[in-house]
């Protein structure tokens, strides 16, 4: 008896079936794995942006907007300027990014008045940086021009 040739080409579809089942099914778990893990993607981006803090606790301004924030620093700059008879040349408000306040500043006088007013403006509290700073001599002292950066 003669087997039809239909008959043969579907056994051996079948059995190439049987072969490839197992791959087939890894590749369909891997493809289910990978929408997942799409899925919590999208539905984390989704999520509202969490901030978190810049520095601890205390360290912050506490600050309504970037002009209050620059108001103290202003301040402090000047109490400092006043105590240790250093002269406040320039305060400008610069530009920061979100969460920051800054501040171009300009103060001459003797050298140690000058140098002693930079190191009581970052070590108080709250937290104040100097991002840039230049100090360069003038006639009786030094003249220090920085950038003063808080967090608000």
């Amino acid at each position: 008896m003669r087997v039809p040739p239909l008959a043969s080409g579907a056994g051996a579809g079948l059995l190439a079936l049987a072969l490839l089942a197992p791959m087939t099914g890894k590749a369909l778990g891997d493809l289910a794995a990978a929408r997942a893990a799409r899925a919590q993607l999208v539905q984390a981006a989704a999520l509202p942006e969490r901030r978190a803090p810049i520095v601890a606790d205390g360290l912050a301004l506490a600050a309504p907007d970037p002009a209050a924030a620059r108001a103290a620093m202003m301040a402090r700059l000047q109490r400092l300027a006043r105590a240790g008879g250093v002269l406040v040349e320039e305060t400008n408000g610069i530009e920061a990014p979100d969460g920051l306040a800054a501040l171009r500043v300009r103060v001459s006088g003797a050298e140690k008045a000058v140098l002693a007013l930079a190191d009581a403006f970052e070590r108080e509290q709250p937290l104040m940086r100097f991002r840039r700073w230049s100090i360069e001599p003038v006639a009786d002292g030094v003249r220090l021009a920085a950038e003063a950066v808080a967090v608000q």
